[in-house]
């Protein structure tokens, strides 16, 4: 669809069309592909899942100038566009802040959010203890000279469209254990790596844009919140520590958190079916 603005703005479905909506927001980077790697969840939910390509990646236009509480005009402007009135969201990594402004920005259309081993703010020092080194190294980059990310991204995404397999086969080898077991998966790996063939020349400056918003102060307050919100956080993360998911839960009021063991950053993948079936109890 085209924006208001002139920007074009993707998406695409899985699931019972004739189901109730969820909006489904992909990490960082990433792109629609990463929410939509198994239909089984969303079809025994009676679910509708909707997963849009943030700006600058996939084939959704890139915005210089874009804000977290921009995302959620976007969002309103392509659920008018399809004509829902009252859906619910999710976010994973990366779209976690981006289903939180949702949340805090369209309480009369937002009936519930789910945020998935989502990203809490990262402006504070010491917010990437326990994060693996090259994330640590975002970070900081993000807090001190946030346009010297898109070095880093920009040369991880040609790496992955020029060479997607080896792209993959190095994130594996890196990865904790049940990431690693959830990447070796045929239909994980399929998606992971249309999602790396098909990134945009876009997607290394839209990466380092994320982490540029998630680095200063975000345009709205969790405390504000007043949608019903879960939070769901495996304990094995190294990409996004567990740490931020109770400071996000202590922040939103009536935030209920499922802290999942023994699993690792991917954990939605196999909590998928509880957390729609949480999700719609608590807001449809």
């Amino acid at each position: 669809m085209t924006l208001h603005d002139g920007r074009a703005l993707a998406w695409s479905e899985m699931g019972d069309p004739a189901g109730f909506p969820v909006l489904a927001f992909h990490g960082t980077p990433g792109s629609r592909h990463q929410m939509l790697i198994d239909p089984a969840p969303f079809l025994a939910a009676g679910t509708r899942c909707i997963a849009p390509d943030r700006p600058g990646y996939g084939l959704s236009t890139y915005h210089r100038d874009r804000t977290l509480t921009g995302w959620a005009s976007d969002v309103a402007e392509l659920a008018d566009h399809l004509g829902i009135g009252r859906f619910a969201v999710m976010g994973m990594s990366g779209g976690g802040p981006h289903a939180a402004v949702c949340a805090a920005l369209l309480p009369d259309r937002v009936t519930a959010a789910a945020i998935l081993s989502g990203i809490g703010s990262i402006g504070e020092p010491g917010s990437e203890a326990g994060m693996m080194p090259a994330n640590r190294l975002f970070v900081r980059l993000a807090r001190r000279m946030p346009r010297a990310n898109v070095v880093p991204f920009g040369a991880i995404m040609v790496l992955g469209r020029r060479w997607p397999d080896r792209a993959l086969a190095m994130a594996a080898k890196t990865a904790p254990a049940p990431d690693a077991a959830v990447l070796a998966r045929p239909e994980v790996t399929a998606a992971f790596r249309r999602d790396l063939v098909e990134a945009s020349a876009t997607a290394g400056r839209a990466a380092a844009q994320d982490f540029a918003l998630f680095a200063r102060a975000w345009g709205f307050r969790l405390e504000d919140i007043t949608v019903p919100v879960q939070i769901w956080h495996a304990e094995a993360d190294v990409n996004v520590p567990v740490a931020h998911a109770t400071r996000q839960a202590a922040a939103i009021p009536g935030a209920v958190l499922h802290r999942i063991p023994r699993e690792g950053h991917f954990m939605a993948l196999d909590q998928m079916g509880a957390v729609l079936r949480e999700l719609l109890a608590a807001g449809h």
